[in-house]
């Protein structure tokens, strides 16, 4: 299933509340309602919102867990290396 990205670094994976100001940075996510204060790394707070609207987990090289990323550079298995 696919999930709109919009608004989830915005919204507290704790608490649901929404506000452009919860994210006070590009790293730091502080839900400003009072009594929540839920406070993280703003990447996972998103990653927690796209999980929970039924999102599929993905790493961040893209990888889909079917096999090699098709972001990553081909590796020889015999060396390790990637070819020059």
């Amino acid at each position: 299933m696919k999930v709109n990205p919009a608004y989830t670094s915005q919204r507290c994976s704790a608490c649901g509340f929404v506000a452009g100001h919860n994210r006070e940075s590009q790293a730091v996510f502080r839900c400003k309602v009072p009594g929540c204060g839920h406070a993280e790394h703003a990447d996972v707070n998103a990653a927690k919102n796209i999980r929970h609207a039924g999102g599929h987990p993905v790493s961040a090289c893209g990888d889909l867990g079917t096999g090699r990323s098709v972001k990553q550079e081909p590796v020889s298995r015999a060396t390790g290396r990637t070819s020059s």
